[in-house]
Formats: C-alpha cells, sequence, structure tokens
C-alpha cells in the first residue's frame, strides 16, 4: 500500500491549496455493500469521490473506515503538514445587493 500511495496510484486530492497531495482509500462504513470507495487526503483530512470510475466501483468496506489513520500511524514520516494556506470564500452578496431598495407600492 505504500508503494501506491507514493505512486498517487489511489488518486490526488483535487484542492487546490494541497498541492497533489496523494490520497488513501477509505471506506464510510465497514459493512459491506452500504457505500463505495471514497478518498481520503491526509493534508485538509477531507473525503472525497474518486475521479476513477473503477475505484468508484469499489466497496467501502473492503479498506474500512479506519484505513487511512492506520496507515499514517504505521507511516507517521509520510503524514504531510497542514495547507499553509486555507480558502476564505469572499461575499459578493453584501458587494452586489441594492443597499437602499425601494418598495414597489410606492
Amino acid at each position: 500500500q505504500l508503494e501506491k500511495y507514493k505512486n498517487y496510484d489511489f488518486g490526488r486530492c483535487p484542492r487546490v491549496y494541497c498541492s497533489g497531495q496523494p490520497c488513501l482509500p477509505v471506506g464510510q462504513a465497514d459493512v459491506p455493500r452500504s457505500s463505495t470507495v471514497k478518498i481520503y487526503c491526509p493534508k485538509c483530512e477531507d473525503v472525497y469521490y474518486p475521479r476513477s470510475k473503477y475505484q468508484g466501483n469499489i466497496d467501502g468496506a473492503y479498506f474500512g473506515t479506519t484505513f487511512p489513520h492506520l496507515f499514517l500511524m504505521t507511516y507517521g514520516h509520510m503524514k504531510p503538514q497542514k495547507a499553509a494556506q486555507n480558502y476564505v470564500p469572499r461575499d459578493l452578496v453584501a458587494r452586489y445587493s441594492v443597499p437602499h431598495a425601494v418598495p414597489l407600492s410606492q
């Protein structure tokens, strides 16, 4: 599994600030046939749908809910630093709203 992680076989994080961080497979449940496998980014600590249709058809219970955490505990040197920047969304509603709307009944 370590070689697959190093070769980006499980995919990369889609978030820009993660800079293509390799991801790990994770299941959302340990019960078979309840959900498909997802990918976990150890940098932003978020879960995403895999881009590959092949990976999207694998049962998540094969990897379980704890695989990424056990993997990173075993290979602690592979755990990345947190992202230095975080995305802060802008408030576009306040920028484009009309400050003094006149009621239509006047």
